[in-house]
C-alpha cells in the first residue's frame, strides 16, 4: 500500500532486473577486481550504528550494505542474507544470543551466504521495502527482519523471528510475527535456502520468484504514483486546486474508526481480512474464534497521528461539524480520550521512572514490549499536549475524582521530563534513540531478561516499601499480586512467572473506599511508594543499555514537542515557567547540535545519524528533513526567535530538490511526475523501489508533515514570493494520494486534517 517507482540499475553494482544463472556466471568471469574479491572479514566495527557495532566481535563475517557487499554476492554468486534490526528490540537481542552464536549457523552463513547487517533506524529506506515484502507475504511483520535476496537484491524468502537452532516447533515465541505451529528453526531455514540455491533448477525458480516479488511489491507500494500528472507544471497551469477530497471524507474516516474502536480498552481492533463482514454488521459465527485470537495476538501501538486526529474532532470549525455531525465528533473525541487514559493507566507506561514503552503485547495495554523509543515518547508528548490544550480551550469532561485535563497535563510533563533528563538527553545536546527491552535483574547477574528493569515480585515490592499499610495500598493501586499479574495465556514460556507489571487498576477514590483513608492520603502514599521504588531500582538494578546514536528525524520530533511543551509552561499555565525554560533549552540545544554536526552548510546537505563523536555517512532521508523542519518551525514560534527560520527555509529548499516529485519534469523510471515526496533521493543506490509515504502509522507520514511544513512556510513574513508555489506543492502532494485517500480515508488522518485547512482556509492547520 505504500508507493513506489521501479528503479533500473545505473551501475554494475546497482539493483537492476534479475538475470539468469548463466548470466550471473558470465558476470563472475568478467567482473573486475574489487574489494569484494578479497577474503571476507567482519566489517561491523566500521559502522557508526550501536546495533551493528555490537556484532564487531562476532564470528559471523558481517558485511555492511554497500557496493562491496553487493558486488561480493555477484562475484561469489551467493544469496544475500539480510538481517535488519535495532538495539532496543527484545527479539533482535534474542536472535543474536540464540542463533548468531551457534557454530553451525555461523559456518553456514559464512560459507554459503553474504551476510549483511542493517540498523533499521539508520536505513529506514531498506527497512520499508523489505518489511513491506514480509507484510505482503504474511499480513504481519516485526523485528528482526530476516530476508534472503538474490545478488540483484530481489527478495525470495524471509520472515521475522525464527526459533533457535534445535528448538522444537512448540517453543516458537507466540508473539513473533511468524509464529506458526510448524515454524522451522533458524538453522533449518538457512539449510533449506542453501540447498535451493545450490540446485540449478531451484535457483532458476528463485530468480523467477525474485522478479515476481518485485512486481508484487511495485503494486503493493504504488501509493502516491497514481495521482494526476500535469506535465505543464504550476507555472503554466496556474494555481493547482484540490481534487475530489472534501469534508465528507473526514466523516467517512471517523465512521470507520468508530467501527474498529475497542470500546472496552481503547485503541483500535485489528481484524483478519476474513472478518471484513464485521464492519457491515453481518457476523459469521464461524469467524468469531479466529477473529478473537487474531485480535489477542496483534500488538497494540499508540498511533499518535490517529489519536491527534480524533482529539481534533470537537475543535474543528463548525463547517466540519455540520458535515460530520456533532454526535460523531463527540464520539471521535471520546475515542481519543479513552485511549489516552488507557495508556496512562496501562502497563505500557513506566509508572516508576516515566516514559512509555514501544507497544503493548496485549489488548488491555497490560504487558508492554519494554523497549522505550525516543520517537514514540516525543510524538506522544505532542498528543498529550493536544489533549490538555483541547480541554483547556474547548469542550471536555471530567473523571469523577480528577479533571481529565490534569491527567493529560501531568502525563505531558512526565514525558517532557523523561526526554530532558539522562540517559535520553545526552551531554552533547542531542537525544538518544532508545533504551533496550532486555537488562540484568540486579548487579552481578549475567543473564539478560526481557523487562527485568521494570518487573517486581510481590516480595521485593513489599520489602522496598517497608511499610505494610503503604505496600497494601500501592499493591492495590498497581495490581501487584503474590504470584504475579501476567496472565499465563500471555506468558507461554513462563518469562514472567511471579512477576508484576505495574498498571493502575484502582483510582484514589477506590483506594479511599477500600482502605478508609482520604483520597489525599491515598495520593500521598502512592507518591511516596513511587519514589521509594525509583530509588531502589536506580540503586540496585542495571538500567537497560542505551542506543546513544542521534537520529535527525527523531530529534526533530523531540524539538517540536519540547518547544510546544516549553511554550505551554510559559504562557498557558502547564507546569511552571521554570520547567518551560528547561524544555525550551533542551529543544534549542538539540537543534544547535544537529546544525553543527549533521548539517553541511557548504553543500546544504543534511545527514541522518551521529554517534561516538562523529556523523555517519548516511545522508538524510525525506523524513529527516520533514521532522527537522517541523521542529525548527515550532522552536522559532515558541521562542519568538526568527533567526531559526532561515535554516528552515534552507532545509525546505534542499528537501524539495532531493525528494519532490515535480509534475513539471514529467514521469520516468524513477518518478511519477504527480507531486509528493519520495522517501529517498533519485540517485540513491541499491534501492529497488522509490517509495512515497503518506499513511500514518506509528509515526506521522513524511508527506503529511512535509505538506504541513509547506503550508506553514507559505504564511511566514517575507515569503510572499514563495507562498503561491509552496501552497501549490502542498495541494499537489495531497492530490498525489487522492486515489488511495478516496478509498481509505481513515489511513491518512494527517493529510485529511490538511484537507480541512485548505478547503476552509482556516488560520490553524495543525
Amino acid at each position: 500500500m505504500m508507493s513506489a517507482q521501479l528503479q533500473a540499475s545505473a551501475s554494475p553494482a546497482g539493483a537492476g532486473s534479475a538475470s539468469s544463472p548463466s548470466q550471473q556466471q558470465q558476470q563472475q568471469q568478467s567482473s573486475s577486481t574489487t574489494a569484494a574479491t578479497s577474503p571476507a572479514q567482519n566489517l561491523a566495527g566500521a559502522s557508526k550504528s550501536p546495533h551493528i557495532l555490537s556484532q564487531k566481535d562476532s564470528s559471523i563475517l558481517w558485511q555492511l550494505f554497500d557496493n562491496d557487499a553487493v558486488q561480493r554476492a555477484k562475484d561469489e554468486n551467493k544469496l544475500i542474507f539480510l538481517h535488519v534490526g535495532y538495539s532496543a528490540s527484545h527479539f533482535c537481542s534474542l536472535t543474536i544470543q540464540e542463533s548468531f552464536t551457534n557454530r553451525a549457523v555461523i559456518q553456514t552463513l559464512n560459507n554459503h551466504f553474504v551476510p549483511i547487517i542493517v540498523d533499521r533506524e539508520e536505513r529506514p529506506d531498506l527497512d520499508t521495502i523489505y518489511m513491506s515484502y514480509i507484510h505482503s507475504l504474511n499480513s504481519a511483520a516485526g523485528y528482526p527482519l530476516n530476508v534472503f535476496l538474490t545478488p540483484d537484491l530481489q527478495p525470495v524468502f524471509g520472515g521475522t523471528y525464527f526459533p533457535a537452532p534445535g528448538a522444537q516447533s512448540a517453543d516458537a515465541v507466540t508473539d513473533a510475527a511468524d509464529d506458526t505451529p510448524d515454524a522451522p528453526d533458524f538453522l533449518t531455514v538457512l539449510l533449506r535456502m542453501r540447498s535451493a540455491w545450490d540446485d540449478n533448477n531451484e535457483r532458476t525458480r528463485l530468480y523467477s520468484d525474485g522478479r515476481s516479488s518485485l512486481e508484487v511489491l511495485r503494486k503493493f507500494m504504488s501509493e502516491g504514483t497514481l495521482g494526476p500528472n500535469d506535465p505543464r507544471g504550476p507555472a503554466e497551469s496556474g494555481d493547482v486546486e484540490l481534487g475530489e477530497l472534501d469534508l465528507d471524507h473526514v466523516e467517512e474516516a471517523y465512521e470507520h474508526m468508530s467501527k474498529t474502536f475497542d470500546y472496552t480498552y481503547g485503541g483500535f481492533l485489528h481484524m483478519p481480512n476474513t472478518a471484513s463482514s464485521f464492519l457491515t454488521g453481518r457476523v459469521d459465527v464461524a469467524q468469531l474464534e479466529e477473529t478473537f485470537e487474531y485480535i489477542k495476538k496483534t500488538p497494540r501501538f499508540t498511533t499518535p497521528s490517529k489519536l491527534s486526529f480524533l482529539l481534533k474532532a470537537n475543535l474543528f470549525p463548525q463547517a466540519v461539524k455540520d458535515v460530520v455531525g456533532s454526535d460523531l465528533c463527540h464520539k471521535a473525541t471520546d475515542f481519543g480520550i479513552q485511549t489516552l487514559l488507557s495508556i496512562i493507566s496501562g502497563g505500557i507506561r513506566d509508572h516508576v521512572g516515566g516514559g512509555i514503552h514501544h507497544y503493548s503485547k496485549t489488548r488491555d495495554w497490560s504487558l508492554p514490549s519494554f523497549e522505550k523509543i525516543l520517537s514514540d515518547n516525543a510524538l506522544l508528548l505532542g498528543v498529550f499536549l493536544d489533549a490538555w490544550k483541547g480541554f483547556k480551550t474547548g469542550p471536555g469532561s471530567v473523571m469523577p475524582e480528577k479533571p481529565v485535563m490534569d491527567e493529560f497535563g501531568d502525563m505531558a510533563l512526565e514525558l517532557a521530563d523523561y526526554l530532558t533528563t539522562a540517559p535520553i538527553l545526552l551531554e552533547n545536546g542531542g537525544l538518544a534513540t532508545s533504551e533496550a527491552a532486555d537488562s540484568r535483574n540486579k548487579r552481578g547477574d549475567q543473564a539478560m531478561r526481557n523487562g527485568a528493569y521494570y518487573l517486581w515480585t510481590r516480595k521485593e515490592f513489599d520489602a522496598v516499601l517497608g511499610d505494610e499499610r503503604q505496600a497494601a495500598v500501592a499493591a492495590a493501586h498497581w495490581n501487584v499480586k503474590e504470584h504475579g499479574n501476567v496472565d499465563s495465556s500471555d506468558d507461554p514460556h513462563d518469562e514472567y512467572l511471579n512477576q508484576n507489571v505495574l498498571r493502575v487498576v484502582k483510582s484514589m477514590a477506590d483506594l479511599s473506599a477500600q482502605f478508609s483513608i482520604s483520597q489525599e492520603q491515598a495520593a500521598s502514599l502512592i507518591a511516596s511508594a513511587r519514589s521509594k521504588l525509583k530509588v531502589h531500582r536506580e540503586r540496585e538494578r542495571i538500567r537497560p543499555s542505551l542506543d546513544a546514536k542521534v537520529v535527525t528525524a527523531y530529534n526533530g520530533m523531540a524539538i517540536a514537542s519540547l518547544s510546544r511543551a516549553g511554550k505551554a509552561c510559559q504562557t498557558l499555565g502547564l507546569g511552571s515557567p521554570e520547567k518551560g525554560a528547561i524544555y525550551l533549552k533542551a529543544a534549542k540545544d538539540a537543534a544547535t547540535f544537529i546544525h553543527k554536526e549533521l548539517w553541511d552548510n557548504n553543500t546544504k546537505t543534511l545527514y541522518r545519524m551521529y554517534h561516538a563523536g562523529a556523523r555517519a555517512e548516511t545522508k538524510a532521508f525525506a523524513e529527516d528533513y520533514a521532522f527537522l523542519i517541523q521542529g525548527i518551525l515550532e522552536l522559532s514560534q515558541a521562542t519568538s526567535d526568527d533567526s531559526w527560520l532561515e535554516w528552515a527555509r534552507q532545509l525546505q529548499k534542499a528537501q524539495l530538490k532531493l525528494f519532490y516529485d515535480y509534475p513539471l519534469q514529467g514521469s520516468s523510471e524513477r518518478r511519477a511526475g504527480c507531486g509528493g515526496f519520495y522517501s529517498t533521493a533519485e540517485d540513491a543506490e541499491h534501492i529497488l523501489l522509490r517509495v512515497k509515504d503518506a499513511m500514518d502509522t506509528t509515526q506521522p507520514s513524511t508527506n503529511a508533515v512535509s505538506t504541513s511544513n509547506l503550508i506553514r512556510l507559505s504564511s511566514l513574513p517575507g515569503e510572499s514570493g514563495q507562498a503561491r508555489l509552496s501552497l501549490t506543492m502542498a495541494k499537489e502532494t495531497i492530490n498525489a494520494f487522492e486515489p488511495e485517500m478516496l478509498q481509505y480515508p481513515y489511513l491518512f488522518p494527517g493529510l485529511l486534517s490538511l484537507v480541512i485547512h485548505l478547503r476552509l482556509g482556516t488560520s490553524k492547520h495543525e
